[in-house]
C-alpha cells in the first residue's frame, strides 16, 4: 500500500504517534550529527597540536643538527691542527701547550656531541682493553652489595660471584687504587639475579677517580702546572699518565662542570654592585704561528655583599662588547677603572663608581719615580682616605655605620682633596705627567666620591683586582690557550675555584665533592653545589699510613 493511503487511513492518534516517532528519530540523528561534528572538531585540534609539536619537534631536531654539525667541523679542524703538519715555528714547550688544550677542546666537542644525540649508535664502538694497573699500588677494597639478601619471594639469596671495576686514586706524590667490589647474588628457586650498580661518576666508566680528576685540575688551574709537568710528575709517582689522557679528563670535566658556572651568573648578575676588571692574556691562534692577545675579564660580587663571588669570562679581545654581552640588561654600580669599555654601559644607565686605587696610583707613581713633592703631599689626602676605611673595617661597622662615619670624616677630606688637586693644576705646565695624574682625578671625581653616600660600596676596586692576580700569575703556564673554547674552559673552573676560596673553602675538597655529587644531584637543586651555599655532604675518603706504605 502506497504512504499516502496509510496515511489517508490513520486516524488521528495514529497520526499524532507517528509524528512523534519521527521528530524523535530525527532528533537523535541530529544528536549524532552533532556528536560526530564534535568528534571531528576534536581531533582536528588533536591534529593541530600534533602538527604543532612535530613543527617543534623538527625545528629542535634542525637546530640540534646544525648545532652537531658546527660541532662536528671544529672537531675536525682541531684535529687537524692537532694532527696535521704544522709549519708555525714553535719551541718545544709552546708546541705541548696548545697540543694539551686542543685535545681538552677535543674531547669536550665529543662530549657535547654525545649529549645532543639522543639515540645511541647503532654499533657500539670498539675500545682499546685498559691496560691494568700495577699490581705495586696500594688498594683499597670498596664493596657494593644489595641493601637485603632476602628475595622478594622469600627465600635467601646466594651469593656466586663478584665483579671488580678499579679505579685509579692520588694523593700528592703516591698513587693508590680503589677496587669496587660488587657482588652476585641469586635465588635459586625464583632464578633472580640481584647485583648493585657502580655508583655515578663524573667520567663513566673511566679509569680515575673524582679525587685524581680534582687533583689534575686544581694543578693546572690554581697551581698553574699545565699538563706536561703534570705528566712528569705523575710518572714519578709510579705511572706515566699521558698528557693526551690528562687532556681528556680536563674537557670532560669542564663540559660537567658549566651548569654551575651558568647559575653562579645568574646570581652575580642579580646583585646590585659589581666589580669589573680585565687582563691580557696571550695566546696562540693555530695557522697564524704568533700570539694573539686576548683578555680575561673578572666581575665580582663586593667585599660587603653576603654572596661573595667571582666569575672570569674569557675573550679574544678587549672590546667592550664582551662587558656588555656579560652583564646584559644588568643595570646597577659598576666598580671599574677608567677604561673606555665601559663606557657604553654607563650611557644606558649603569652607574660608574670609580677605583679611589687608581687614583692614587698615579700619584704615588709620581713620587716613587721622581721624589715629587707635589705627589708627596696629595699622597697624604689618600693615606687619611684609607685610614678611615681601616678603622671602619676594624669596627666592623655595616653600611649604615660605614656611610655615617664617611659622611662625618671622609667627606671633609675629599674635598680638601680635591680643593687641593684644584689648585696645583694651575700651577703645574700642560702635558706634564704631573698635570695627567690630577687631571685623571678631577676628570672622575663624581664617580670617585660616590662611595662616601653608599656604605654599600666600596672606596676602590681591588677587591676584584686581587681576585685577577692569581691568573697574572699562572699566566704564562696557560700562554697559547690555543683556542677560545680553551680559554673559556679555564674561565670556569678558575671561576669555581676562586668562589670557594672567597667563601673560606678549600678549593680541593670542594671541587672533589661537587664532582662526587654532580652525576646524581637533581639539576633543580644545583644552587646547594654552588660555592656560597656548598657543604660538604660525603666524609672525603683519605687515605689511612697503611695505603701509604
Amino acid at each position: 500500500m502506497e504512504p499516502s493511503r496509510k496515511l489517508a487511513q490513520m486516524n488521528a492518534e495514529e497520526l499524532r504517534n507517528l509524528t512523534a516517532t519521527l521528530i524523535a528519530q530525527l532528533s537523535d540523528r541530529e544528536a549524532r550529527l552533532a556528536e560526530r561534528e564534535a568528534l571531528i572538531i576534536e581531533r582536528d585540534a588533536e591534529l593541530s597540536v600534533r602538527t604543532a609539536q612535530l613543527a617543534r619537534r623538527d625545528e629542535e631536531l634542525k637546530h640540534k643538527q646544525l648545532k652537531i654539525d658546527q660541532l662536528t667541523y671544529e672537531m675536525a679542524t682541531l684535529k687537524r691542527w692537532r694532527y696535521g703538519r704544522h709549519s708555525e715555528q714553535l719551541d718545544v714547550v709552546q708546541r705541548s701547550l696548545l697540543d694539551e688544550s686542543i685535545d681538552e677542546d677535543i674531547e669536550a666537542i665529543s662530549r657535547e656531541i654525545e649529549a645532543l644525540k639522543e639515540t645511541p649508535p647503532s654499533a657500539p664502538k670498539s675500545k682499546p682493553r685498559r691496560v691494568a694497573l700495577p699490581a705495586s699500588f696500594p688498594r683499597r677494597d670498596i664493596p657494593h652489595e644489595p641493601e637485603s639478601t632476602q628475595c622478594s619471594c622469600g627465600c635467601r639469596l646466594e651469593r656466586i660471584g663478584e665483579d671488580i671495576s678499579e679505579k685509579l686514586d692520588y694523593t700528592p706524590g703516591v698513587f693508590t687504587v680503589e677496587r669496587h667490589i660488587r657482588g652476585k647474588w641469586v635465588c635459586r628457586d625464583c632464578e633472580r639475579l640481584i647485583q648493585k650498580p657502580m655508583p655515578a661518576h663524573v667520567i663513566d666508566k673511566g679509569i680515575p677517580t673524582t679525587g685524581l680528576l680534582t687533583q689534575v685540575l686544581i694543578a693546572k688551574y690554581l697551581d698553574h702546572l699545565p699538563l706536561y709537568r703534570q705528566e712528569s710528575i705523575f710518572e714519578r709517582a709510579g705511572l706515566a699518565l699521558p698528557r693526551a689522557t690528562l687532556a681528556q679528563w680536563v674537557g670532560a670535566c669542564g663540559v660537567r662542570l658549566q651548569p654551575l658556572v651558568d647559575a653562579m651568573r645568574v646570581l652575580l648578575l642579580a646583585r646590585p654592585v659589581l666589580h669589573a676588571d680585565e687582563t691580557p692574556v696571550p695566546m696562540l691562534k693555530p695557522g697564524l704561528g704568533r700570539t694573539h692577545r686576548a683578555y680575561l675579564w673578572s666581575y665580582s660580587t663586593s667585599e660587603y655583599d653576603d654572596l661573595q663571588s667571582v666569575v672570569y669570562d674569557f675573550a679574544d679581545s678587549r672590546s667592550g662588547a664582551h662587558a656588555r654581552t656579560f652583564l646584559g640588561n644588568w643595570s646597577g654600580k659598576l666598580v671599574c677603572d677608567d677604561y673606555s669599555g665601559y663606557k657604553a654601559l654607563f650611557e644606558r644607565g649603569v652607574i660608574e663608581i670609580g677605583c679611589m686605587a687608581h687614583a692614587r696610583r698615579k700619584l704615588h707613581d709620581l713620587y716613587a719615580n721622581h721624589r715629587s713633592d707635589i705627589a708627596a703631599e696629595g699622597l697624604r689626602y689618600f693615606a687619611a682616605l684609607y685610614e678611615i676605611e681601616r678603622e671602619a673595617r676594624e669596627l666592623k661597622l655595616d653600611a649604615d655605620g660605614r656611610q655615617q662615619l664617611r659622611q662625618q670624616r671622609s667627606k671633609p677630606v675629599a674635598e680638601a682633596l680635591r680643593q687641593w688637586l684644584t689648585r696645583q693644576r694651575g700651577q703645574v705646565p700642560d702635558g706634564s705627567a704631573t698635570r695627567k695624574a690630577i687631571e685623571y682625578s678631577l676628570g672622575r671625581w663624581a664617580a670617585l666620591i660616590r662611595y662616601l653616600d653608599d656604605g654599600e660600596l666600596p672606596i676602590d676596586n681591588n677587591h676584584i683586582e686581587n681576585r685577577i692576580r692569581p691568573v697574572a700569575l699562572g699566566r704564562s703556564n696557560w700562554l697559547f690557550a690555543g683556542s677560545l673554547r680553551a680559554g673559556l674552559r679555564a674561565a670556569n673552573i678558575m671561576s669555581l675555584i676562586q668562589s670557594a676560596k672567597l667563601n673560606g673553602h678549600d678549593p680541593y675538597c670542594y671541587l672533589k665533592d661537587v664532582l662526587e655529587r654532580l652525576p646524581t644531584h637533581p639539576a633543580s637543586c644545583l644552587e646547594d653545589l654552588l660555592p656560597h651555599r656548598w657543604r660538604p655532604g660525603i666524609p672525603l675518603r683519605l687515605p689511612t699510613n697503611s695505603l701509604m706504605k
